[in-house]
């Protein structure tokens, strides 16, 4: 079967077509790329919204709305002798028992088409969850404890069982290893076809970052830890084949179980001629340039520390800062300035704003930087590297190994670090320069976008083909 008539269910969380970001461009960059026939499975919030990102043509959007009141049931309601072993199945992930907890899964999938909404609060539906969170906290949970965990199992799973009428398709390819995979693997072993997992970020490491920014009870705390680890652990087990951007990625999945062989790194990739040659020439000030979107995972906090470092050695030097606030991110964007002014740096450090064309940024530096805590593969840096300027990254998921020989890395969260690296290089424009042209030669080499798209299309065409794929040692 050829790629150009395949029909694949391509599953998105959180991203395309709602949001724009690295992942979202990555998956237009896919749908627009590659010749088959997509029906866009898109996990959201609550509320309805307009896709941001256009869809190909002859594609298809459906919208799973999660944490939303589910709208009624044409269906009678399942009968409780049903539901409840299927449930006490689904709880084997509070003990971190896949097998069981699958089995859970599937029989719930297969009662899709009763009405489940009332069950999950069922008096013996709450003493089956009481029960178990009293063997796994060590103690009896109070009410509150157990109607929220209920809420948020109800809440996550109902709507992605919602499958109905499923699409007849060839190969379901999920975007994320997290929720996602529930309906891509529902679905794949329902129709018998094949199931590739593409990760940017480690799903499950991310989840656990983003507890340290949350405050749920620790039974909330707990509940969700085991049911994503059991997620991953699922996804890493039952799909055919895993495509990830980074080796970093790829430790992570093998330590949870993901079969080595059936593992291939996947750079993302741009098209070079968006991205022009900036001039051979650097222009003073010695200026560093930061480009992405202002959010907490970007640690824009310990850039602007590290400046306060690099501005004692080289008054002169600047920080421009370009990209959005995204909705819900002003506070993060305001404690950002307000840091800025406290360390009286308002003649060194700008917020610019969103840049346009992009590359006309990377243009205005020196040296490029990124301070994230978390990234999986992010285009920017290779964007940087496309204009042929250099770049300070920190050590997260794909970075060091694109900067490796023509960047300068350093530990996430350490701004002395940073500061040092960019003060290296903003002290040395020859540097700058040289730098900057083995990394442009490493993108035409390793990280375009036609690149990318030939070996996505090698792994649908052979997944297709054989419904199975192995890395060649």
């Amino acid at each position: 079967m050829r790629s150009s008539h395949l029909r694949v269910l391509f599953v998105t969380e959180g991203t395309y077509p709602y949001s724009v970001g690295g992942v979202s461009r990555w998956c237009e960059q896919l749908l627009f790329g590659l010749k088959a026939q997509f029906t866009v499975l898109a996990l959201w919030g609550p509320r309805r919204a307009k896709p941001t990102l256009p869809l190909p043509q002859g594609s298809t959007l459906r919208t799973l709305h999660l944490f939303r009141p589910v709208p009624a049931f044409p269906f009678a309601t399942a009968p409780l002798h049903t539901f409840l072993p299927a449930l006490e199945k689904l709880l084997a992930f509070l003990d971190l028992d896949l097998e069981t907890f699958q089995g859970g899964l599937w029989e719930l999938f297969l009662l899709r088409k009763r009405n489940l909404f009332h069950l999950f609060f069922h008096p013996r539906t709450q003493a089956l969850l009481q029960e178990r969170l009293h063997l796994l906290l060590g103690r009896s949970p109070t009410l509150g404890e157990t109607l929220s965990v209920l809420h948020w199992l109800r809440s996550t799973l109902l709507p992605l069982l919602a499958l109905d009428p499923i699409p007849e398709v060839d190969l379901v390819h999920a975007t994320s290893g997290g929720l996602a995979v529930i309906p891509a693997w529902l679905v794949s072993r329902h129709l018998g076809v094949p199931f590739l997992l593409t990760e940017h970020g480690v799903f499950l490491r991310e989840r656990y970052l983003a507890f340290s920014e949350t405050n749920p009870s620790p039974a909330e705390r707990l509940v969700q830890a085991r049911f994503y680890h059991l997620i991953s652990r699922l996804a890493y087990r039952e799909t055919q084949f895993i495509t990830t951007v980074s080796r970093f990625n790829r430790q992570w999945e093998v330590e949870l179980g993901a079969d080595p062989k059936r593992i291939q790194v996947v750079a993302n990739g741009i098209d070079p001629e968006q991205f022009p040659e900036a001039p051979a020439h650097l222009e003073d000030p010695p200026t560093a340039v930061w480009v992405g979107r202002i959010d907490p995972l970007k640690d824009l906090l310990t850039l602007v520390n590290a400046f306060h470092w690099v501005r004692q050695a080289l008054p002169q030097a600047q920080l421009l800062l370009f990209g959005p606030v995204p909705r819900g991110n002003e506070a993060y964007a305001e404690g950002v300035r307000a840091r800025v002014k406290e360390l009286g740096l308002e003649d060194n450090v700008r917020f610019m704003g969103p840049a346009s064309p992009v590359y006309q940024a990377y243009h205005r530096g020196w040296v490029g930087v990124l301070s994230s805590i978390s990234e999986g593969f992010p285009y920017t840096v290779i964007e940087n590297m496309a204009v042929g300027r250099t770049l300070v990254g920190t050590r997260v998921g794909s970075v060091g190994e694109v900067l490796e020989g023509v960047g300068e890395v350093v530990p996430a969260m350490e701004p002395e670090a940073l500061g040092e690296a960019l003060l290296g290089f903003l002290k040395d424009p020859d540097r700058c320069l040289a730098k900057g042209r083995e990394a442009r030669e490493k993108v035409l080499s390793l990280y375009t976008l036609r690149r990318m798209l030939e070996e996505f299309s090698r792994i649908y065409e052979a997944l297709a083909l054989e419904g199975s794929l192995e890395v060649p040692e």
